[in-house]
């Protein structure tokens, strides 16, 4: 009898093999594409209360030294990254690998504060503010020949090795001559697909 489930899954394809202008609108949209990397995510939430941050090394989970900084920081064995709090409640996350992962350690830095009694209860409204990805196109590229032909492009060798192209809103690509690529500025998986795309579609014109 015939199968349309058999049919279907015969004309699934692979993302990692898949040319990069057969990359779908909603693929670009959902999950990272396999092709990059996230080095780093930062957030940050308001706990909209003041933090006696100067009590912080007398608590488990919790260090800070306002020597250096005029700000505490929260990490257990499990997370991560870590959360920077400052007195007057403002928290950073840094160190995670998503912005789902980012969201996570911020709600447990809160979870952790109140189980010490430093803050009240109170519901994080998280916001990612950058994404740092990297990836590779596995091609050499022509950095020269890439700044006088790709728009909103500087390369000044003299000061920094690759190429730097400002894309959309505050996104912002380090491309090197070896095909490596550092994607910047980026607030959301949608932005870091969306990059790879408009970069990978350009670079096969060359």
């Amino acid at each position: 009898m015939h199968n349309p489930k058999l049919d279907l899954n015969a004309h699934l394809v692979d993302m990692s093999i898949m040319p990069i202008a057969q990359i779908s609108i909603m693929q670009i949209e959902s999950e990272l594409l396999s092709e990059i990397k996230i080095a780093n995510t930062v957030s940050t939430a308001d706990l909209n209360q003041k933090v006696d941050i100067a009590s912080f090394n007398e608590y488990e989970y919790l260090n800070s030294d306002l020597d250096l900084y005029r700000c505490g920081y929260v990490k257990d064995s499990k997370m991560i990254g870590r959360v920077t709090i400052f007195g007057n409640g403002k928290m950073i996350s840094v160190g995670t690998k998503s912005p789902k992962q980012s969201f996570r350690e911020l709600r447990k830095a809160l979870k952790i504060l109140q189980g010490h009694g430093l803050v009240k209860s109170r519901k994080l409204e998280p916001q990612t503010r950058n994404i740092v990805a990297n990836t590779d196109f596995k091609k050499l590229l022509d950095i020269e020949k890439l700044a006088r032909t790709l728009p909103k492009s500087m390369y000044e060798p003299e000061q920094f090795p690759g190429l730097i192209h400002r894309m959309h809103h505050s996104v912002v690509a380090l491309i090197f001559a070896s095909g490596k690529t550092v994607i910047v500025g980026s607030k959301s998986i949608k932005d870091i697909n969306s990059a790879y795309f408009e970069l990978g579609q350009f670079f096969n014109k060359m």
